[in-house]
Formats: C-alpha cells, structure tokens, sequence
C-alpha cells in the first residue's frame, strides 16, 4: 500500500494544482503547486487565500462515502481500503455532481473520454453493494461514481439507458425511509414544477424497495452544496432556527437580501414541504445551487433526499409507532416553520387531493406499517395540510 501519493486535480482536460494524498497521517490533503488554471479551482477556492488547504480538504471530504454508512465497514474490507479516503483515491475520482477528478503522473486521458456522463462505465460495483454480495467489490473496477458518493443510505450508482441512482435505504433491510422519499417526490411534484424537484420512482432490487432517480445535473452544471455558497453566519442562523420564530424570520429576512431571489422562494418552498412531509432529512447540507460552467450562472438546484419522509426515519418511525392524538401538535411544532407573509400562490391544495390514496399505495409494500399505522400517519398528514391551507387561505 502507498502511504503517498502525488497527483493532478483536473477540471475536465485542465490541470487546476498539484497536491499530496496522505493515506496515513492528518491533515490528508497538503497542496504543492497551483497550476495553469487554478482559477478552475473548486468554488470558493481562490489565488491568495490562506484558508485554502482547508477548503480543498473540505472539497475532497465531500467526495467520499460517509463512513456512518451501514455497510461502511463491508465496503472498506473488500475494496482492500484503509478508509473511505483511501477509496476515494482508487479511481480518478469522477463523479455526477462535478468535473473533477483526478490525474496520475504519466496518464494520457482525456475528460470526454471518462467522465460518466457522456460514458457507460462497469456498474459491477453498485450492483454487488446493492445485492448485498460484497465480496464481489474485490473484484470490481473502482473508476466508478460510487466511490466519491455521500449519504448514509445503501446505495449504488447503475447504467440503464444512462445513470442512475439506487437507494435501498439507510438500515440493513429496512428500506422504509426509502419509500418515504418516493412518496415526498410525488408529493413534491403535484404542487411544484417540474425542475424544482428531483423525481424518484419506486424499484425493486431482488426482496428490497428503493428509490431510483437520474442525476441532479447534465454535462455543463456542477452541484455547490449551499454551505459553500451562503456566508458561515447565515448557515449558523439557519441551523440556530429550529422552535425559533425570530430567527426563522431573521434568516429569511438574510436570505432576501442575499442577491438571489428563487434562493427565497426555495426555501419557502422546502419549509412547506417539510411541513407537509414532516420530513427529517432535508436539512441545509442536501440543499444546493447548479452552477453553469459556460456562463457561471447560480440557480436553485431540485429539491433532492428527500428520505425520511412521513415517519420513515429510524426515529420517526419509533414515534410514529406511539403516535397518538396529543403527538400532532408535536410534529407541528417540530416541522412547520410558516409565515403568513410569504407567498402561498404557487401553493394548489386542490392538487394534493386523493394523495392520501398515494400513502396507503407506498406503505402497504412495507412490513412494518401495518394498516392502522398507515391510517395514522394518514391523520397526521391531513392535520399538517389542514394548517398549510389554512395559512395559504390567510395570505
């Protein structure tokens, strides 16, 4: 095993700096050289910026699997890895949300022939992790986009007339939380546009139900998480919100002012599907902006992980298994953040009518919610729209 190695960041066919990977020690990323087009660097990243090493080690801790994955360890031991760091850097680093990736002294490669957009890779290794044979990943080619996907769900990425992503849900044959995402996507669809949301589909692989969708971007985007974008102190605003009225009109007030006006209508627009979904997942890290890499442009990205959604969460479904009538006020309390200033025109509740019917389709695939459970999640739901209308009728 390589306790160093020294390699190239490349944005598409331009080398952007050079940099050590210490698979050993910490700090692991130390960069050696800015090149030619460093101002190709990773957004946020810039000439003359002492704060530099750790934002590309930022960048580069993005781009590696979680390791509070359930099957973080599986993957690990098989793929011969020290860590997810070192996985990272068994490919050239390709993904879906980028034009990254990484050069090795002495390769002849060009970008329009690798990237995974434009090319069908070996989706060997998405399919052993998502049939559960994980000693199949010693085999397996790691130029894949697996390697440098987040998220804690069990997950792989497969090509099927394009790419493709498959979750199956966060804990060991329990895929739940995937089926809430499902179910908050086609909520999500009713009453927003179309691009204002990621769609996710119902699959099945082998006894287990995920959710499948395409990627986020096409070949001329790159995805910047929002916490790279928005200022540390309205990040910490944000987070500082939660049973907090003040803050929560304080951070919207920020936003407005921030020079980006469908970033406000996003994030109304997440804090009324919340409200609806009651879901635990859509926190400010799955929240981000697509940047045109022709033009530069930021624009809001789809709403996306949507998982946990409806109770599905490991948690959520512990309480939703001792709900009871006095429970609704809680989760009231805990996921509707909505003024009556804002604009609810966009908002038809009339699109929304018979989903209730959607709940009772998506959750009869599951064991463990049973029929009355179903019915209860269902009263739930109806009691969070009840309130969502109510203040859209005010406005």
């Amino acid at each position: 095993m390589l306790n160093q190695e020294t390699l190239t960041l490349m944005y598409k066919d331009y080398e952007v700096l050079s940099f050590i990977v210490d698979y050993v020690n910490r700090p692991k990323i130390r960069i050696i050289k800015e090149l030619e087009h460093f101002d190709l660097a990773p957004y946020g990243i810039s000439k003359d910026n002492d704060s530099n090493d750790m934002r590309l080690l930022r960048f580069f801790n993005s781009r590696k699997i979680a390791e509070n994955r359930w099957d973080y360890d599986l993957i690990i031991k098989n793929t011969g890895c020290r860590d997810s760091f070192e996985l990272a850097f068994k490919g050239h680093g390709l993904s879906l949300s980028n034009h990254y990736w990484f050069k090795r002294d002495g390769e002849d490669l060009k970008y329009d022939d690798i990237n995974f957009f434009s090319n069908k890779w070996d989706d060997t290794f998405a399919r052993a992790v998502l049939n559960g044979k994980y000693e199949e990943l010693s085999k397996c080619d790691l130029n894949v986009p697996d390697i440098v996907t987040q998220g804690w769900a069990v997950k792989g990425w497969i090509y099927d007339n394009g790419p493709k992503l498959i979750k199956l849900g966060i804990v060991k044959d329990q895929y739940e939380d995937s089926l809430g995402e499902v179910l908050a996507s086609r909520l999500a669809s009713r009453i927003l546009k179309e691009d204002e949301v990621l769609k996710y589909d119902l699959v099945k692989v082998n006894d287990k139900y995920g959710s499948i969708c395409k990627p986020l971007i096409g070949i001329d985007e790159e995805l910047v998480p929002l916490i790279v974008v928005l200022p540390n102190d309205l990040y910490q605003l944000f987070l500082s919100r939660n049973n907090n009225k003040e803050k929560n009109r304080e951070f919207f007030k920020r936003v407005s002012e921030f020079g980006m006006p469908e970033l406000y209508d996003l994030f109304v627009k997440i804090s009324c599907l919340r409200s609806l979904c009651f879901i635990s997942d859509l926190h400010f890290d799955n929240i981000c902006v697509i940047r045109n890499i022709k033009t530069g442009k930021l624009k809001p990205a789809p709403i996306h992980d949507l998982a946990g959604a409806f109770g599905t969460s490991k948690t959520g479904k512990e309480f939703i298994t001792k709900l009871n009538k006095g429970s609704y006020f809680i989760i009231y309390f805990l996921f509707s953040f909505l003024e009556s200033s804002w604009d609810y025109s966009w908002y038809k509740p009339t699109k929304l009518e018979g989903f209730e019917e959607e709940i009772r389709n998506i959750f009869s695939k599951s064991n463990f919610f049973t029929p009355e459970l179903i019915e209860k999640i269902i009263d739930v739901y109806q009691h969070q729209k009840d309130a969502l209308d109510e203040i859209s009728r005010r406005n």
